[in-house]
């Protein structure tokens, strides 16, 4: 484990105080659980932005943001980002599906 030491400015000591009481956790562990919820949240768009620049695949994003295949379909759909798969790709599916019965 790492040690990281950071100068902040008072307003946010105070938010991290209050969060600390809140969440009855020690200093530590609530900066902690801040800073891994930042850290994922700035993978996911950084994988996002990859995937919209049209730099990796879903496969490569999901895993560069720790997600799983489906996870991150889901998250592109929510930053309207095409997973490219149009509605007359489904039904060409469902033809040749319904041709192999």
């Amino acid at each position: 484990m790492g040690t990281i030491t950071a100068r902040i400015s008072q307003e946010l000591f105070k938010d991290i105080k209050k969060i600390e009481k809140e969440e009855a956790a020690d200093r530590a562990e609530v900066i902690r659980r801040l800073l891994a919820d930042a850290v994922k949240r700035w993978k996911l768009k950084k994988a996002l932005e990859m995937i919209r620049e049209g730099r990796v695949t879903f496969r490569t994003a999901a895993k560069t943001a720790g997600l799983t295949y489906i996870e991150m379909l889901d998250e592109a759909e929510k930053a309207s980002i095409s997973i490219g798969y149009a509605l007359s790709d489904l039904q060409q599916d469902l033809k040749i599906i319904k041709q192999e019965k």
